[in-house]
């Protein structure tokens, strides 16, 4: 069964509001979220070619700063010094580790400017996404019971699914618009159940009740 080919809606939460629907998820949630947002980020870099000061470079780890509004709780910090809201973890080819954030990629490795801005415009994107989603959570916009219990069961007949689908719908959580849309489709064409036409006898009215409509008539 081929599935619709996603679409990221641009969505910009407030950070109340970010921090607010985050801490009503599940310990589970959370963490499925959190690798759904790292694929995101490894995906992202590997489309890229990070060279800079004749080294290649690599994303090892991403970590996103959940204290940045509150700067006396423990921070994350890019290499020189700065406190960060993102931090990117980043090896390169003769094993040397540098932690910094997007718009130092330029200053620190090399990286040319154009791939760096590059990198920042594809990662806002994921940003938006990721808002999209915590609105999403914060309408109980996603599957019902029934509906779940049904794609996992189902969830083989389903091609060219998103990584961590399964992992979102299993966890209750909202699986993207596209996606969703075909399964509940998929979900009512096999549970339908075409219900019995019940044929009515028509009363025939006689003679002599004929006449008693035209009497109060």
């Amino acid at each position: 069964m081929q599935v619709t080919k996603p679409k990221t809606k641009k969505v910009s939460l407030t950070k109340q509001r970010r921090a607010e629907t985050w801490q009503r998820l599940t310990k589970e949630q959370q963490s499925v979220i959190q690798k759904h947002i790292h694929y995101q980020q490894t995906s992202l870099f590997m489309n890229h070619e990070l060279i800079g000061h004749g080294r290649h470079w690599s994303l090892v780890a991403f970590h996103e700063n959940m204290n940045f509004d509150s700067p006396s709780s423990p921070q994350l910090y890019c290499d020189c010094g700065r406190r960060l809201k993102y931090q990117y973890v980043l090896t390169n080819n003769l094993g040397e580790e540098i932690k910094l954030g997007i718009t130092h990629f330029a200053d620190h490795i090399g990286i040319p400017e154009a791939v760096a801005r590059q990198l920042q415009a594809e990662i806002h994107q994921l940003n938006f996404g990721l808002d999209e989603l915590l609105q999403r959570i914060r309408r109980h916009a996603g599957l019902n019971q029934e509906m779940r219990n049904w794609f996992i069961s189902h969830q083989d007949e389903f091609d060219d699914l998103p990584p961590n689908t399964v992992d979102f719908i299993t966890q209750n959580l909202p699986p993207e618009r596209e996606i969703q849309t075909d399964i509940v489709r998929s979900y009512k064409k096999a549970t339908y159940v075409k219900k019995d036409h019940v044929h009515r006898k028509k009363t025939k009215l006689n003679k002599k009740a004929w006449q008693e409509i035209f009497r109060e008539i």
